[in-house]
């Protein structure tokens, strides 16, 4: 049998959730737009922002350490989600420049009477770059409602 979750160990491990507001703890409720992380990622930050910050595809010594390194995430997230070597593993600024970058992609295919289809549970990071190309490209938006009574997809409505 494993031993409980120590949740005190590893909170101590996100400065941010130390914070407190008018003495009480803070509370962080906009995931999206930049999560709390554990000490270890800024000091890798830190590391990355003090001894390879570089560039990308240069032939100096820190650029090809910078490049490395990148490429040295971009394989460990790749495995975490269960698909390494396919290169689908991008990193980018946040979720929706690269979606904004990946939808003004597609949409360059995509003419009038083509559909778009998005939800109202998405964030809006993953509704507005739809919305926006799909509006580009004189295509049609589709918008899913949500069931209030259970705060499901109301999948008739597909």
């Amino acid at each position: 049998m494993s031993a409980p979750f120590d949740v005190d160990r590893w909170r101590a491990r996100f400065p941010g959730l130390a914070r407190t507001v008018n003495g009480r703890p803070a509370v962080f409720l906009d995931g999206p737009a930049g999560s709390q992380v554990p000490d270890s990622v800024t000091a890798a930050v830190a590391r990355a922002m003090t001894h390879v910050n570089a560039n990308h595809g240069g032939s100096f010594v820190t650029s090809i350490e910078n490049d490395a390194m990148v490429e040295r995430a971009r394989r460990a997230a790749a495995e975490f989600v269960g698909d390494p070597g396919s290169g689908a593993v991008v990193f980018g600024a946040n979720m929706t420049t690269l979606t904004f970058a990946l939808a003004r992609a597609l949409c360059r295919t995509w003419g009038p009477g083509d559909e778009v289809v998005v939800t109202r549970l998405d964030h809006d990071a993953n509704v507005t770059p739809w919305v926006r190309a799909a509006e580009s490209a004189g295509a049609i938006v589709r918008r899913v409602p949500m069931r209030i009574e259970d705060g499901t997809l109301d999948l008739d409505a597909f």
